[in-house]
C-alpha cells in the first residue's frame, strides 16, 4: 500500500474515534469519508487493512469503539521521509513479537541482509510501509536499519524491554515533541527554566532531544501537543473517567496532575504520564487539590470534601476508589508525589 494512501486512513481512524465507531463499522465509515476524492480502494480492502491493524496491535478496541495507538497516530501527522516517520512507523509494529525479535536480532550488529530473510521475519504488508521510509537504508536488495536511526531505535527498544511496556515510548513522544515546538529558536519567550523536572529514568534521552529547559510562555505555542496529549489520555483510559464512567468527549478533560504552568520541560507538559482523563467536575476538584491519589492509587480527600455527608451522591466520589494498577506507571506516580506536595489542600 502506498504511504500516503495509508497516513490518510490512520488520520481518518484518528478523527473519528471519539464518535464511538466499532470495529464493525469503521471500514464503512473510512470508505465514505474517501469516496469521491482521489483514493481507490474497495471496501472490501478498507476491512483487509483494518483488521491488519488490529492484527498488528495498533488499534485498541474499548467499550466505546476503536482507537490508535499513539506511535501509529505520530506517523499519521509525521513529516514526509523525516526520522519521526521512520521511528514511528518502526514503533507502530514493536509489538509484533516476530518483527520484535527481528529488530532486537538486527540491533546487535546492523549488518546488511537480504530482503528474503527479513521477510521471515516481518509480513510483506509491514516490511512495504518500513520501506516507504527512510528507517532502512536499501543497497541491491539488501537492508540494514539506517545508521543515522540507530540511537532512536536502541533507546526506543531499550523502552520496550523494560518489565512495564510504555504506551510510547519517551524516544519518540521527545522526538514529536522536538519537531513541532520551535524549541531551539531562541526569540520564543520560556518561563520556569529554573525549576526541576521530575525524576525521569530516561531524563537523559529527554534532554537530548530537548536540552532546553522551561516551556513557551505563550502555551499556543504548544497547540498541536495539546491535541496529542489529549488523544493520548483518551486513549489510555478508553474513553470515560476512572472516577465515575462518564463517557461523553466534551464532558472530559484531559487534567495535568502536574500543572501546565509549573512544568519545567516542554516534555512534562505533554507527557500522558502526566495526565488523567477526567469529567469535568472531577477534573475542577482534582486540580483545585479537593482529592489526590497515594502511591498505590487509594484516593485521598481534603478536610472540606471529607466532611461532605453526600460526598457519594452529590459528588460522584468513594472513599475506597482506586485507581487501577495499569494507571500507575513509575513516572505518573511521581507526578502524583507533586500533587500531594504542592496542589493537594492538607489539613491546617
Amino acid at each position: 500500500m502506498r504511504k500516503m494512501l495509508f497516513k490518510k486512513i490512520l488520520s481518518i481512524l484518528d478523527a473519528i474515534e471519539l464518535q464511538g465507531v466499532s470495529l464493525h463499522d469503521a471500514p464503512l465509515r473510512v470508505y465514505e469519508e474517501i469516496a469521491g476524492e482521489y483514493y481507490a480502494m474497495k471496501l472490501s480492502e478498507i476491512r483487509d487493512l483494518i483488521s491488519f491493524l488490529n492484527e498488528k496491535k495498533m488499534l485498541k478496541i474499548t467499550p466505546r469503539g476503536i482507537d490508535l495507538n499513539p506511535a501509529a497516530t505520530i506517523y499519521a501527522k509525521s513529516n514526509q521521509n523525516s526520522g519521526v516517520e521512520a521511528l514511528s512507523i518502526f514503533e507502530s509494529f514493536i509489538k509484533d513479537p516476530q518483527i520484535f525479535r527481528y529488530y532486537h536480532e538486527q540491533l546487535r550488529t546492523n549488518p546488511f541482509r537480504d530482503k528474503q530473510y527479513v521477510l521471515e521475519y516481518i509480513d510483506r504488508e509491514s516490511l512495504q510501509l518500513m520501506l516507504q521510509t527512510t528507517l532502512f537504508e536499501v543497497v541491491e536488495e539488501k537492508l540494514r536499519f539506517h545508521p543515522r536511526l540507530l540511537k532512536g531505535i536502541s533507546d526506543i527498544l531499550q523502552e520496550y524491554s523494560d518489565e512495564r511496556t510504555p504506551l510510547v515510548s519517551i524516544t519518540l513522544t521527545a522526538l514529536y515533541t522536538s519537531s513541532i515546538v520551535a524549541h531551539e529558536d531562541m526569540r520564543i519567550d520560556y518561563k520556569n527554566t529554573s525549576y526541576s523536572m521530575i525524576d525521569y529514568r530516561y531524563k537523559d534521552i529527554i534532554r537530548g532531544i530537548i536540552p532546553r529547559k522551561g516551556i513557551p510562555h505563550d502555551r499556543d505555542e504548544t497547540k498541536a501537543l495539546q491535541v496529542f496529549y489529549k488523544d493520548t489520555l483518551f486513549h489510555e483510559f478508553d474513553h470515560c473517567c476512572p472516577i465515575c464512567g462518564i463517557n461523553i468527549p466534551h464532558m472530559l478533560i484531559a487534567s495535568h496532575i502536574k500543572p501546565f504552568r509549573d512544568c519545567a520541560h516542554i516534555y512534562e507538559a505533554i507527557d500522558h504520564d502526566n495526565g488523567l482523563l477526567l469529567c469535568r467536575n472531577h477534573d475542577y476538584l482534582f486540580d483545585q487539590g479537593y482529592f489526590t491519589f497515594d502511591d498505590k492509587g487509594f484516593i485521598i480527600f481534603s478536610e472540606e470534601l471529607l466532611n461532605k455527608k453526600d460526598l457519594d451522591s452529590a459528588y460522584s466520589l468513594h472513599k475506597n476508589y482506586r485507581l487501577a494498577d495499569c494507571y500507575l506507571s513509575e513516572n505518573r506516580k511521581k507526578f502524583l508525589a507533586y500533587h500531594r506536595e504542592f496542589i493537594f489542600r492538607r489539613s491546617r
